[in-house]
């Protein structure tokens, strides 16, 4: 028998996973607590609420980006068996990206309706899609370097049993649909910041229900994945 370590199971990273989502959400509501004393000390209770609404409507988005992001988080890697060095450092690339949403939605918030909405917009979008722009990098880079990039699923997912040409761009579809769109709307954001965060916005709510989503996505991939 040959004496070899094995990877880690998917399990720890899972629990990695929702340790770092539960901080990051927990993170979101700090802006929103902290405007407590502003609000209570103010002679018009309610006209200082309605003053802030840069940060609740920020608390918002950021809530429903990282809990869609969980959701469909657990969606997919229910049907991922083992690991190998690109799976752990995908999941982890993805983690770096949930810690630094809170960093972006605080930017956003600081900044809508003023002199720099537009970086804030910009920087913001930047963590929305980010997650998207490193697994292409990385999977770009693990290629290049000729590194393990197969993925072991359950029977029951739809790309059991299909070839590895046809996992690769299934993949590469599923990631880069996100990845050019974030690009052309972090890109519209320098010209209209309001309109970048209107498709920022139409983006976050098809990511509510991420099961609907992939499966309404399916027959589109089936059709540019023909073999």
């Amino acid at each position: 028998m040959e004496m070899k370590f094995k990877n880690i199971s998917h399990k720890l990273i899972d629990t990695l996973s929702d340790g770092v989502f539960s901080i990051a959400l927990t993170l979101l509501g700090l802006d929103v607590v902290g405007l407590v004393h502003k609000i209570s000390e103010s002679k018009d209770f309610n006209a200082m609420l309605f003053e802030n609404w840069p940060t609740f409507l920020a608390y918002v988005l950021g809530f429903f980006v990282l809990f869609s992001w969980w959701y469909q988080y657990h969606v997919a890697s229910q049907y991922v068996v083992g690991t190998n060095a690109t799976i752990v450092w995908n999941h982890g690339l993805t983690m770096a990206w949930v810690a630094l949403m809170p960093f972006g939605v605080a930017l956003l918030a600081e900044n809508l309706n003023k002199p720099n909405m537009k970086w804030g917009v910009f920087y913001f979008g930047i963590c929305l899609f980010g997650q998207y722009w490193t697994s292409i990098i990385q999977r770009a880079i693990v290629i290049i370097f000729k590194g393990d990039t197969s993925i072991t699923w359950t029977d029951d997912f739809f790309l059991t049993g299909k070839s590895k040409e046809y996992r690769d761009k299934a993949l590469l579809i599923f990631n880069g649909f996100p990845a050019v769109l974030g690009i052309i709307l972090v890109s519209i954001c320098l010209l209209n910041a309001w309109i970048a965060l209107a498709g920022y916005m139409f983006y976050i709510f098809t990511l509510m229900t991420p099961v609907r989503s992939l499966n309404k996505m399916l027959p589109t991939m089936a059709r540019m994945l023909k073999e």
